[in-house]
C-alpha cells in the first residue's frame, strides 16, 4: 500500500461511539412508520419548545414545567435502573445502550398530561369558570376550549405510547 492509502491512518483513531439521546428503528415500507416515528420523538421536541418559552416569556409556570419535566427524566433513569428491563430490538442492530423500560418518551408525554390537567384545574379556579364569575358565552368558550385542550393532550399521550409499542412490533416482525 502506498502513502495515499486512506485505510493506513485508521488505526490511529480511537474507537468511536454514537452519542444519541434516542434511537428509533422503523419500517420504511409502512406508510404509518414516519408519522409514528415523529409522534414517538415529539416529547423530545417539547424540550426545544420549553427553552423557547423560557427565553421569550420568562414565566414562572414555564420554569416549573421545564423543571418538572427534567425531574421526570431523572425519575425515569432511576426507574430504568431499578427494573433493568432489556431494550427491544435485541439482535436487530445498534439501538443504544441502557435499559428500555419505562419508555422515557411515553413517560414524558404522561407527565405533560398530568401537568396540563393540573394547570387547567388551577386556571379554572383563577378565572372563576363554573363559579358564576365569568358570564355567558365567554364561560362556554373557555369550558369547551379547556375540554378540547385536555382531550388533545390525552390523545397525544396515548398516541405517543402507542407509537413506542408499534415501533417495537415493526422491528420484531
Amino acid at each position: 500500500m502506498g502513502v495515499l492509502d486512506p485505510t493506513s491512518s485508521l488505526s490511529s483513531f480511537p474507537e468511536l461511539k454514537s452519542f444519541s439521546l434516542t434511537h428509533i428503528v422503523y419500517d420504511p415500507t409502512s406508510p404509518l412508520s414516519i408519522p409514528l416515528t415523529l409522534l414517538s420523538l415529539s416529547p423530545i421536541f417539547l424540550f426545544v419548545s420549553y427553552l423557547a418559552l423560557l427565553i421569550f416569556t420568562r414565566r414562572f409556570t414555564t420554569i416549573l414545567l421545564a423543571a418538572g419535566q427534567l425531574g421526570n427524566e431523572g425519575l425515569n433513569l432511576v426507574l430504568k435502573r431499578v427494573w433493568k428491563a432489556e431494550r427491544p430490538y435485541v439482535g436487530y442492530g445498534e439501538v443504544g445502550r441502557g435499559y428500555g423500560m419505562p419508555s422515557s418518551h411515553a413517560q414524558a408525554a404522561g407527565f405533560l398530561v398530568a401537568w396540563g390537567v393540573g394547570y387547567v384545574l388551577s386556571s379554572t379556579r383563577r378565572y372563576g369558570i363554573g363559579e358564576g364569575k365569568v358570564e355567558g358565552q365567554l364561560e362556554v368558550v373557555r369550558t369547551w376550549r379547556t375540554r378540547i385542550y385536555v382531550f388533545g393532550l390525552m390523545l397525544w399521550s396515548v398516541l405517543v405510547s402507542y407509537s413506542r409499542q408499534v415501533i417495537v412490533l415493526y422491528s420484531l416482525s
